[in-house]
């Protein structure tokens, strides 16, 4: 199994970004990664992200050093497990409340003895089974999976004194969206009180000296780097969006300027 370059980062107290794709498209992928984003999180839940699928688009995140995560549709063993053993290099867990759940996920991700992820040794990260011992090749996976459990309801926040004491979770992600939905101010993650809720966790996982990730709109990132957040990710569909309106508005300009 490779290296997990994010996990690499973040432990290095570097902060990284990623970016969220929901349609399958590896060149979109290969894109990315030359586009120099650290990871790119492949998006099960929302998008078309499927097992069926997702085996390629690892395939060309290898290609250019993007680490692909997925985030499952949901926190079950049989949902995890069939996107790592294609090569995810980790998952993004949604909708995580208590410390069983963010338990479940860590039992899900990592094998014997950290947790009960069953053993194919003829997986693609085990290199189908020529690359070593099974013995090897589970101590390298559990080194290098990665585990992110996501905060999006005020009940994760109100247990994160609780959470942050589980084992085997790299990150800490408070998701802005259905936090501010959660709180009854739905789509509106600049909302003071969402902030101040938002503020409140990164505090908790920073004490706890764990890592922070969150959503929030770009001109927010600063303000959360200097919380000391590390993890952050944009969507396609944003970045298009916004490449998009810039340039025609240059280019609609230049015209207007010129009679056209």
């Amino acid at each position: 199994m490779k290296e997990n370059l994010l996990l690499r980062k973040l432990k290095a107290g570097e902060a990284v970004f990623g970016v969220m794709l929901t349609f399958p498209s590896a060149a979109t992928v290969e894109m990315l990664g030359h586009c120099g984003f650290d990871w790119i999180l492949l998006d099960n839940e929302h998008g078309d992200i499927t097992v069926s699928n997702v085996e390629d688009l690892v395939r060309a995140s290898e290609l250019t050093g993007i680490t692909p995560i997925v985030r499952p549709v949901a926190n079950r063993p049989d949902v995890i497990a069939p996107f790592l053993d294609r090569g995810a290099m980790g998952v993004q867990v949604p909708h995580v409340n208590t410390s069983a759940e963010a338990e479940l996920a860590v039992d899900s991700v990592k094998y014997h003895p950290i947790g009960h992820r069953g053993i194919f040794s003829r997986s693609r990260p085990a290199e189908y089974g020529f690359g070593g011992s099974t013995t090897n090749y589970v101590k390298v996976a559990n080194e290098n999976t990665l585990t992110c459990i996501m905060l999006e309801e005020v009940e994760a926040i109100d247990n994160l004194e609780s959470l942050v004491k589980v084992d085997g979770i790299d990150v800490y992600f408070i998701g802005s969206g259905d936090l501010s939905q959660s709180m009854g101010y739905p789509g509106q993650q600049t909302h003071p009180e969402v902030q101040e809720q938002m503020e409140k966790g990164v505090s908790i996982i920073k004490n706890a000296g764990k890592i922070a990730g969150v959503s929030c709109p770009d001109s927010y990132i600063p303000k959360f780097l200097d919380l000391g957040v590390q993890y952050f990710h944009s969507n396609v569909g944003t970045l298009i969006q916004t490449s998009s309106s810039e340039y025609l508005t240059s280019v609609r300009n230049s015209a207007q300027k010129s009679g056209l």
